[in-house]
């Protein structure tokens, strides 16, 4: 009864928690504390399976802020860790996002139970006018609160703070649909491309955005999304494949087997992508590598990866802007994963499309018909019905999904009604 009520209390206190953060992103005004750039805090994020530590880097100013103006202050709950920023004179809350990492995927895995390793992260915010506090929050596994892991102190006026440019690329928008805070801003980076193989990566992107242009709910929505296109030089061509010992020196530093999934393909130089990534407004990266070779990944609020050449790209592009995007969850549960099991079957995932019932009613309960049995029986009559069918997030019991097949769960289908509708809010949240 204990566990129960702890359980509850947690749910209520992160409910609580979203309502005010609703209320106070009402009262703040941007321009009142922000101005158009971008403050951006790297650190490495360091620890064991059991352990992190965060250790600071440095301050950067960059030259756009991508998101929204009117939506500062996150409400949807999603991720791993949060970010909040408060105004250091009258200690009000005046942003906040949550975000997850390569890092915390990696504690999860064998390695890290004997290992101390270190992975580059950033903190993205727009850029005060005065000072602020940013404080860091992660997730507690057993109970889902937040606690703080990380406090650091901001003048804007700090002679320290870095705002040269880095890294130069050739740039073009492929498609404009609003000023910046008024949409949605997925940033395209290739990687692996040499200079004289430029044409091929913009026809890639083009080939990509056709077909996302072309499923729910992006059809729907393209006029709420400007994609940008940010042409990285390589020195040479491909990305890496460890487990054949193929090494590429690559803008991106990309490779395949990651934490020994062979087709896993990921990204640990975080700050060399948002080096690029800061060239132009940014709220989604997107990086798209110059190889044939089957496989992507994709991790909320940090970046999406995907191959450019194989006859399944656009489809896995598609699967891993669902993690990126809408934090959605892997549905299936059969197949070779990177990971140990990730989720306590005792509380309730943040994942929009997963559900351990613990809290249904927080999910898409509302979009359950009357009268459907939970859970519920995946046969053909309900092929086409969104229920509640046991087998996602990797385990084969006591995890749900909302639809019998959904691109969060195989290849080949659109995302299912429930994994819509989170996309479209998320849409909608950066471009009101």
């Amino acid at each position: 009864m204990k566990y129960l009520l702890k359980i509850f209390l947690s749910v209520f206190l992160f409910g609580l928690f979203n309502f005010t953060v609703l209320y106070l992103s009402a009262q703040i005004k941007y321009s009142d504390y922000f101005t158009d750039n971008s403050l951006r805090l790297d650190y490495y994020h360091t620890g064991t399976s059991d352990s992190e530590q965060i250790l600071f880097k440095e301050i950067r100013k960059e030259a756009f802020w991508g998101g929204s103006k009117t939506n500062l202050t996150d409400k949807f709950g999603y991720g791993s860790y949060l970010v909040k920023v408060i105004d250091k004179n009258s200690n009000k809350l005046i942003f906040s996002y949550g975000y997850c990492s390569l890092f915390e995927e990696w504690q999860f895995t064998e390695e890290a139970k004997s290992i101390n390793k270190g992975f580059p992260e950033s903190i993205i915010i727009p850029f005060p006018k005065t000072e602020i506090i940013i404080e860091l929050y992660k997730r507690q596994f057993e109970d889902n609160r937040f606690v703080r892991i990380f406090t650091y102190s901001v003048n804007p006026n700090d002679v320290f703070i870095n705002s040269e440019q880095t890294v130069t690329a050739e740039i073009k928008k492929i498609h404009f649909s609003a000023e910046s805070d008024k949409a949605l801003d997925m940033v395209f980076i290739g990687d692996g491309y040499t200079k004289t193989e430029i044409n091929d990566f913009y026809e890639d992107v083009n080939s990509t955005v056709d077909y996302l242009f072309s499923i729910p709910p992006f059809k729907d929505n393209k006029d709420k999304i400007n994609i940008w296109a940010v042409a990285a030089e390589s020195f040479e061509s491909g990305t890496d494949l460890p487990q054949q010992s193929i090494w590429k020196s690559t803008a991106l530093n990309t490779n395949f087997n990651t934490f020994g999934s062979e087709r896993y393909l990921t990204s640990s130089d975080y700050h060399a992508i948002r080096n690029y990534a800061g060239l132009v407004p940014c709220d989604q990266v997107c990086i798209i590598v110059n190889t044939s070779v089957y496989g992507g990944g994709g991790i909320y609020n940090f970046w999406n990866i995907s191959s450019a050449k194989n006859e399944y790209s656009h489809e896995v592009f598609a699967h891993e802007l669902g993690h990126c995007l809408g934090a959605l969850g892997d549905e299936y549960y059969d197949s070779e994963v990177a990971t140990e099991d990730i989720y306590n079957k005792n509380t309730e995932p943040y994942q929009a499309n997963l559900t351990t019932l613990v809290d249904f009613e927080s999910k898409w309960k509302d979009m359950v018909s009357e009268g459907t049995e939970i859970p519920t029986k995946v046969n053909a009559e309900n092929l086409d019905k969104v229920g509640v069918y046991e087998g996602g997030g990797y385990q084969e019991k006591g995890i749900y999904r909302p639809y019998i097949n959904c691109k969060m769960k195989a290849l080949g289908y659109d995302f299912c009604p429930v994994c819509q509708r989170t996309l479209t809010n998320v849409i909608k949240y950066y471009s009101e």
